[in-house]
């Protein structure tokens, strides 16, 4: 009997739309802890007629306060929390933010948050897929005062020996500020694809990918002050899902003639054992 239960799944697995997690936000998970340094709020709140998920930034998590020596660095700069992803092989991982109309200045709040997703088969190998937004200078991403800022999505084609390639994805025609937009990466077993709203924005070959090991949110501590001291921001964040990829139908037309064929191949020797 323990064939047939195997083929069975067999059967069952291509269409299996296996979620790893989803998260509404209703109330903050506990499976969700600091990633580098507390963020000044990373908490469950009502926004927007609903429970969301709030990232803010602000002065006390500064560089010039944070304790020294050991977060002095920029390393801590990014602020946010992390869970397990627990996927092996092809996954997605999405979530929604909300994009503020104050973000899109040129001389405001300096703005940045990413959805991000660790990958690899263990934590000690991979890269990192991450696709968010921001406002900052792409050249001098710490002056409020940079001539070349703008509001954008970005993406980081990159390995985690180098933190400098970020591919701009711009901001798509008609985009409506002040909404609720997904952001989505897909590891598909070569590449992985970047999707704002459904649509590819980027497809990068060379993320080594293999699984996901690991679901981020994050923003980012500019250390900006308005002469209080507390210049601060907060990005809402919803709706986070990290899921299996589901095999194109060709595979799974060859997974089921192949349990097709399996399941004779064992009854003809279980018909045959019996007589």
């Amino acid at each position: 009997m323990k064939i047939f239960r195997l083929l069975l799944v067999l059967i069952l697995w291509p269409f299996a739309a296996r979620a790893q997690f989803t998260d509404t936000f209703d109330t903050l998970d506990p499976a969700w802890v600091t990633d580098r340094y507390a963020p000044a709020a990373f908490q469950t709140v009502s926004f927007d007629g609903d429970n969301r998920l709030q990232i803010t930034i602000d002065q006390t998590g500064s560089t010039a306060n944070r304790p020294a020596p050991t977060y002095s660095s920029d390393f801590f700069n990014t602020q946010g929390d992390q869970r397990p992803g627990g996927i092996l092989g092809a996954w997605s991982l999405s979530a929604q933010v909300f994009v503020s109309s104050a973000f899109d200045t040129t001389t405001g709040q300096l703005v940045q948050s990413d959805l991000w997703g660790h990958t690899g088969t263990n934590s000690a190998n991979g890269d990192y897929a991450i696709f968010g937004l921001t406002n900052a200078s792409p050249s001098d991403p710490l002056n409020p005062n940079a001539s070349d800022r703008s509001f954008r999505f970005q993406i980081f084609d990159g390995t985690s020996t180098d933190p400098t390639s970020w591919f701009d994805a711009g901001v798509p025609s008609g985009f409506v500020f002040d909404g609720w937009h997904t952001l989505t990466e897909t590891f598909t077993g070569t590449t992985v694809d970047y999707l704002l709203d459904g649509v590819v924005v980027y497809t990068d070959p060379s993320n080594d990918g293999g699984g996901l090991q690991t679901a981020f949110l994050e923003a980012y501590n500019f250390g900006q002050t308005d002469g209080n001291g507390l210049n601060n921001y907060s990005v809402y964040w919803d709706n986070a899902i990290a899921s299996v990829v589901i095999p194109e139908p060709a595979t799974c037309a060859l997974a089921l003639g192949l349990s097709a064929l399996g399941l004779v191949w064992a009854q003809r020797r279980w018909f045959g054992r019996a007589a």
